[in-house]
């Protein structure tokens, strides 16, 4: 929709109302997930596609084994000083920035959209909706003045996407980590089989699942005496944490800033590999505390009031249904009434 807007001359809304043949765009509340059949059908006339190409890029038939909450939310209509469309996705600028270089048409990736995809796997360099020069304005895509190409450009100062990677053999092992834990989760919610280094063979959607199981330990879980876990077990330096507040990751996953959804990732990370960490990463490149000891990580950190059986049960559950080697690692490493739960024969699997 950005692209087709920037060579005709109009804002997404506007492509939308008349592709919608209504003035109301508002009727319309989801453009890249899920999108109403009758959009795409004017959407389709307008861009001059057929109809299944369109529907083929929607996010739910690009990731079907994506949950929905894993989506960013994505508002087409921020204002701003110029006639043009803000395209509030994260990016990694060094990949528009090839684009432009190569004088091929700019577009955000679908992995983009994912919550957990926080770092660029090529140019290992995070990504962000703001532009890199003013740190203020979203970007855009516009035709290029000279040839006519569409370029990306920041809405506020129209410069244009800045080259900031950061190089290969010098990222660190965090940076590394979740930048191949982003790649293998967009595989999972694509249904491939996701690479078997973290939990050995699996099934995408199972993978999946432990994902969202991990994620609740850290963040909706409230493991850490009624506050969400990450808190104490950020993969953070302390400088990094003092400025983030104990009810910032009280909010969803979605709804968090890159810089801290990260952090959820790489914590996520550490916990799916323990100690293996070391077969993939230089283990005299030390891990951030409190990662001391990462095959007791997150499990050693959980703490619980007795009287929390809820929130017990909850986490039978959950670990009930791991696989065996991680399963494995919060038996031994989880408080004692917890793990004594896990192992009573009523809380096997059948």
């Amino acid at each position: 929709m950005a692209r087709v807007s920037a060579v005709n001359g109009l804002t997404i809304t506007e492509l939308i109302e008349y592709a919608a043949g209504t003035s109301n765009h508002a009727k319309f509340t989801h453009f890249d997930c899920e999108t109403p059949r009758s959009l795409i059908a004017g959407l389709a006339q307008a861009c001059c596609i057929s109809q299944d190409s369109l529907a083929k890029i929607d996010l739910c038939a690009q990731l079907p084994n994506a949950p929905a909450w894993w989506f960013l939310p994505i508002i087409h209509n921020v204002p701003n000083r110029s006639k043009r469309s803000t395209i509030p996705i994260p990016s990694c600028h060094a990949c528009l920035v090839d684009h432009e270089r190569n004088a091929t048409g700019p577009y955000w990736k679908v992995d983009w959209v994912l919550a957990l995809v926080t770092i660029c796997p090529k140019h290992l360099d995070f990504l962000t909706q703001y532009c890199h020069h003013c740190l203020l304005g979203l970007l855009t895509v516009v035709a290029h003045p000279q040839h006519g190409g569409l370029v990306v450009r920041c809405t506020s100062c129209f410069k244009a996407a800045a080259l900031h990677p950061i190089a290969a053999p010098t990222a660190s092992p965090r940076t590394q980590l979740v930048a191949s834990l982003g790649q293998t989760l967009v595989c999972a919610c694509r249904d491939i089989d996701p690479d078997p280094m973290w939990l050995g063979p699996i099934d995408p959607a199972k993978f999946l699942s432990v994902i969202d199981d991990l994620i609740w330990f850290f963040m909706d879980g409230n493991l850490d005496g009624g506050y969400p876990l990450i808190g104490r077990c950020a993969l953070a330096t302390d400088s990094e944490m003092s400025g983030i507040r104990r009810t910032v990751w009280q909010r969803p996953l979605n709804l968090l800033s890159v810089r801290h959804r990260e952090i959820v990732a790489a914590a996520v990370a550490i916990a799916l590999l323990g100690s293996r960490i070391t077969e993939r990463f230089d283990p005299h490149n030390r891990l951030q505390t409190p990662v001391s000891k990462p095959d007791a990580y997150p499990f050693s950190s959980v703490a619980l009031s007795s009287a929390d059986l809820r929130t017990r049960d909850a986490i039978t559950e959950k670990i009930g249904r791991w696989p065996a080697t991680l399963k494995e690692r919060a038996l031994r490493h989880l408080p004692l009434g917890i793990s004594t739960a896990l192992r009573r024969p009523e809380s096997q699997p059948a």
